[in-house]
């Protein structure tokens, strides 16, 4: 397998969110957590729904961005779901 030097190897965090938050409010959020490790996850918000959300984000990172979801969930109702290294992956279930 060739690794992607210039652009690196993504992960997709699928998560569930309580309906009627909106996608700003979210993405600041997130935003304001993960800049908490000094702007080491890049992150990018990918689709957004009434009821879930993918997020993409570093392979090396994907385990801390994801305990970093999971803690925020008091305030947003976050509960991430699976991780994948492709879109086609989330979706398949």
């Amino acid at each position: 397998m060739v690794v992607k030097e210039r652009r690196g190897r993504k992960r997709y965090i699928l998560f569930n969110h309580a309906s009627g938050i909106s996608k700003d409010k979210i993405a600041k959020n997130l935003s304001k957590e993960f800049e908490g490790l000094d702007g080491k996850i890049k992150w990018k918000l990918i689709t957004y729904d009434s009821k879930t959300g993918i997020v993409r984000i570093d392979h090396k990172l994907a385990t801390k961005a994801r305990e970093i979801m999971n803690q925020s969930a008091t305030e947003l109702e976050i509960q991430t779901i699976r991780t994948s290294g492709t879109l086609k992956g989330l979706k398949k279930k």
